[in-house]
């Protein structure tokens, strides 16, 4: 690397060299050595770079100046000479455009390392309350991370501070191209940043800036400015630079805030996935309730036979089904303010002799309201509407048989969960003996008796067809 200063324009410039030798083809007998960059306070200073050549093996003082923007060397008088040249600035201009590439990849590795010492700093002087007022937390925190983060603190009009949002101002526009701000942060001191988004969010709504970021210099609020909501919804992530480890603390931060993410969109992109995300996760805890009530009305199999199962297991007996319903819906769900949705528990009945002694109608465990015991074996039988029966020994061979005389297609249209095109349970190792096959179809045999004859019967009463359904004696 050259340090020159140019008097002409008294401008001091730095030159940076890349090797050529073996990666361009030599013509006749020129060889090529390097190429050096003109750079000015860390950035290049213009499109024109000096290409270095040997002669007859011997290396020259003069060097071809290319220009990088459009592809030719300049400045070749003889015609001959500049026609063998022409092929060869194209692949100078390819290997100046993979080094710069190198460079950002190298850069941006660097960064994080770095943005992690910086995390690491600020976490341990946080700790000790070294940031005693909102002018420490902007300039020791804030504006450290800045630098960290790739901005660059002397250009005017990229990091703005004190930006002018009619009569107020935001503490810093973060802007891109130059003076147009993508980013809008406010600070405040540590420990005070209640009831600050108004102020941000009206400062950032009034000029369209896609990322607003609130924070006391320990903890971090990502907006989504532009989002749909109230403010506390378009909130898309909150750091803590305490709590949270210093490495995911750099990788969010590089993520909404690196000069480099907000030059190529990715920060604006990211911050409207993550809002996207958020807010579906937001829509999903507000109607957990309504999921749960729908699944209660549809008399869930699934959710049936896991309770009923639970309960046998237990107890050594069946519940009945309405026994089950019962206790589900008595499980309130409330809808707190910050929308988490809390299941009420039941508590439990205490197993005191007295209770024992008189057992409830609605007790999992008693014995007087269970309807089905293994008493008395039972098989099914189904009269269709055309006075057709299927009886046979086996429920299951019943069970399917009517099915298919149902239609297959037009049972997984309205019950996916018992007919569908892909084997139930495949997981378990008796999967065989709960899926059976008809065709391209799969059965899901995984039912008591009771719970046949029930599924038969929606079926048809969703179907628009009359079915008989009975369970009898076997014997």
């Amino acid at each position: 690397m050259k340090h020159i200063v140019d008097n002409v324009n008294k401008l001091e410039l730095t030159f940076k060299t890349i090797d050529l030798e073996g990666r361009v083809p030599s013509t006749d007998s020129i060889e090529f050595l390097s190429v050096e960059e003109p750079y000015r306070e860390g950035r290049r200073y213009s499109p024109f770079v000096r290409v270095r050549y040997a002669l007859n093996g011997i290396k020259q003082d003069k060097a071809f100046p290319l220009d990088v923007d459009k592809g030719i060397f300049l400045s070749i008088d003889d015609d001959v000479l500049e026609e063998k040249l022409r092929p060869i600035a194209p692949k100078i201009v390819q290997i100046l455009q993979e080094h710069v590439v190198q460079q950002n990849v190298e850069r941006r590795d660097s960064i994080k390392m770095t943005l992690k010492e910086h995390i690491d700093d600020i976490r341990n002087q946080l700790k000790q309350d070294a940031f005693s007022n909102e002018a420490a937390v902007s300039f020791g925190i804030v504006q450290r991370l800045f630098e960290a983060l790739g901005w660059p603190k002397f250009t005017p009009q990229i990091i703005i501070p004190e930006y002018a949002v009619g009569r107020q101002r935001v503490d810093f526009a973060l802007c891109h191209p130059p003076g147009k701000p993508l980013v809008f942060i406010e600070v405040k001191q540590v420990g005070n940043l209640e009831g600050a988004e108004e102020q941000l969010f009206g400062y950032a709504f009034g000029e369209g800036v896609p990322i607003a970021i609130l924070t006391d210099g320990q903890i971090w609020r990502f907006f989504h400015a532009t989002g749909e909501g109230k403010y506390k919804e378009r909130k898309v992530y909150e750091l803590d630079m305490i709590e949270t480890d210093s490495e995911k603390s750099a990788e969010r931060l590089d993520r909404y805030l690196s000069y480099e993410a907000v030059q190529n969109g990715k920060a604006v992109t990211a911050i409207k996935n993550d809002y996207q995300k958020v807010s579906k996760q937001r829509e999903i805890e507000a109607r957990l309730p309504e999921f749960w009530n729908e699944l209660l009305q549809d008399k869930n199999e699934y959710l049936l036979l896991a309770v009923i199962g639970k309960a046998k297991s237990k107890v050594g007996y069946e519940p009945t089904e309405e026994q089950v319903l019962t206790f589900l819906k008595s499980l309130g769900s409330e809808t707190l303010s910050d929308g988490k949705v809390v299941i009420q528990p039941i508590k439990s009945k205490s197993s005191s002799s007295d209770s024992a002694s008189k057992p409830s109608s609605v007790g999992l465990g008693s014995k007087p309201s269970l309807s089905r015991s293994k008493s008395k074996a039972q098989r099914l039988s189904v009269t269709m509407s055309n006075g057709t029966v299927i009886n046979h020994f086996h429920t299951k061979d019943t069970f399917v048989e009517t099915l298919e005389a149902l239609g297959l297609e037009e049972v997984m249209r309205v019950n996916p969960r018992i007919v569908k095109t892909e084997p139930f349970g495949s997981q378990r190792k008796d999967y065989k003996l709960i899926c059976i096959q008809r065709g391209k179809y799969f059965i899901n045999n995984d039912n008591k008796g009771f719970q046949k004859k029930e599924i038969l019967e929606r079926l048809a009463d969703k179907l628009g067809i009359h079915l008989k359904v009975e369970l009898i004696g076997k014997y």
